[in-house]
C-alpha cells in the first residue's frame, strides 16, 4: 500500500522556543543551571558528621539559655524579628547580621583578601552559603572547591567547614543558619588563624 505524501505538522512537543537567536532545551536548560547557579548536590554534601557527646550537652545548654535571654530582651520572638542589621567586626573581615528569628538567622559575611574563617561545625544548625561577590574557597567534611557568584551549596549540622578567600577581590556571602538552636555560642573551632578558643 503506497501512502501519499501529507505535510507534516509539528506537534507542541517538537517545537523549541527561540531565545534571542539560538534554541535551548530542556537537557541545556538543566545543564546550564547546574554548571552557572548551584553545585550538583553531591558536591553540596559532606562527610560523615563529627559527634562529641560531651561537648554537645553542654553546648545545647549554653546555646538555648542564650535564646531565652534574648527572647527575653525582645530581641527577637516569633512574632517579631530583628529591625536594623548588626554589624560585628572580626579578625578576618566582618558579619552584619540582616534578619533573625526563633529558628533562623541570615547574615552577609565579608571577607578581606588572604582571609578565611576557622575550620568549625556546630552542633544545632545547618547553613546555606550563597556567594553573591568573589571567590569562596570551601571546605565541606573532606571536600573541597570553589565557590563562584551565584553559586551555592548546603552545610550539615555536625560538619567541619570553613570558607577561605584566595582572591585579590572582597568576598561576600550570604549566609543562612537553621536549626532548633541559632546561637553564636554552638561554635567547635579545630582550627583557627587567630588563635581564639573553641567557643566563642
Amino acid at each position: 500500500m503506497v501512502r501519499k505524501n501529507r505535510k507534516v505538522v509539528s506537534s507542541r512537543r517538537n517545537l523549541r522556543k527561540p531565545v534571542g537567536q539560538k534554541y535551548i532545551d530542556g537537557n541545556e536548560a538543566v545543564g546550564f543551571l547546574s554548571k552557572s547557579l548551584f553545585l550538583p548536590e553531591e558536591k553540596s554534601t559532606s562527610a560523615t558528621p563529627f559527634y562529641l557527646k560531651e561537648n554537645e550537652k553542654s553546648n545545647l545548654s549554653v546555646c538555648l539559655e542564650n535564646e531565652v535571654n534574648l527572647r527575653s530582651k525582645n530581641e527577637f520572638s516569633a512574632d517579631s524579628v530583628q529591625k536594623e542589621p548588626v554589624h560585628i567586626e572580626k579578625p578576618w573581615g566582618y558579619y552584619v547580621i540582616i534578619d533573625q528569628g526563633p529558628h533562623y538567622k541570615v547574615k552577609k559575611i565579608v571577607v578581606n583578601p588572604g582571609n578565611r574563617l576557622s575550620l568549625q561545625m556546630h552542633f544545632h544548625r545547618n547553613e546555606y552559603w550563597l556567594v553573591t561577590r568573589g571567590k569562596a574557597f570551601v571546605t565541606i567534611g573532606d571536600q573541597n572547591f570553589f565557590l563562584f557568584p551565584n553559586q551555592s551549596t548546603y552545610i550539615p549540622q555536625q560538619t567541619f567547614h570553613r570558607m577561605e578567600n584566595r582572591g585579590n577581590e572582597t568576598l561576600e556571602i550570604i549566609e543562612v543558619q537553621n536549626g532548633n538552636c541559632i546561637s553564636e555560642e554552638d561554635i567547635i573551632r579545630i582550627e583557627d588563624d587567630f588563635n581564639r578558643s573553641e567557643i566563642i
